[in-house]
């Protein structure tokens, strides 16, 4: 299926309260007539400045996770109703998401040439009804040699500092180690992430080399 356009103007914004997890309302678009809802997330496949390898893009573990298991994913996450602005444009919204989410995640705060490559991937939850859809949008970027260092120094932090990372908040602690991604030494979580990885690899543009 066709992606549905989500930035087409005219779109109805929202959030809900969704099974898997209650505590929070997520995002989303929806058509005033077709009556198709899509929840919006987003994806970064990110690289040093010197990356030659389109492959070779960050990666973070979930927390509690053996290093060896299928639990790793470029930084990615849903769009929550706090953070969907009605000032703004969906395309400002997903980068705004997307930018929070690499600091939450990889702790890495600021990332150069990024952008929305065009590629988005669609699916469906078992638990939406039918007319209910997400979309992970994939963005591209580059992160400097100081903000590298920063992120792996931060997560060496948090592995000699057990006590002190388990008592940030939720949304900073869900993963606990970073890598470059390799397919045998970091395996992708397979909800989804290996099906974007491909999609990515596939058919993404150039990686943006610079500072």
């Amino acid at each position: 299926m066709k992606p549905f356009d989500v930035f087409q103007p005219g779109l109805h914004r929202g959030s809900a309260h969704l099974p898997h997890d209650p505590v929070k309302a997520y995002a989303y678009v929806e058509h005033p007539v077709e009556g198709w809802r899509v929840y919006l997330r987003s994806c970064l496949f990110l690289y040093s400045h010197d990356a030659r390898d389109p492959k070779q893009f960050l990666v973070v573990k979930r927390r509690g996770a053996h290093a060896s298991s299928a639990t790793w994913e470029p930084p990615k996450g849903q769009m929550e109703g706090k953070d969907l602005h009605a000032n703004r444009s969906i395309l400002q919204n997903l980068t705004e998401n997307v930018l929070r989410e690499t600091e939450e995640e990889s702790h890495i705060t600021k990332v150069a040439r990024l952008r929305h490559t065009g590629l988005i991937f669609q699916s469906q939850e078992s638990s939406y009804p039918p007319n209910h859809f997400f979309q992970y949008h994939i963005f591209q970027g580059i992160a400097t040699p100081d903000q590298i260092k920063q992120s792996f120094d931060t997560f060496q932090w948090i592995k000699e500092h057990p006590k002190g990372f388990a008592r940030w908040r939720r949304d900073r602690r869900e993963k606990d180690a970073v890598d470059w991604f390799h397919p045998r030494r970091t395996r992708l979580n397979p909800r989804w992430t290996p099906s974007i990885a491909v999609m990515y690899l596939q058919h993404a543009p150039p990686v943006p080399l610079g500072k």
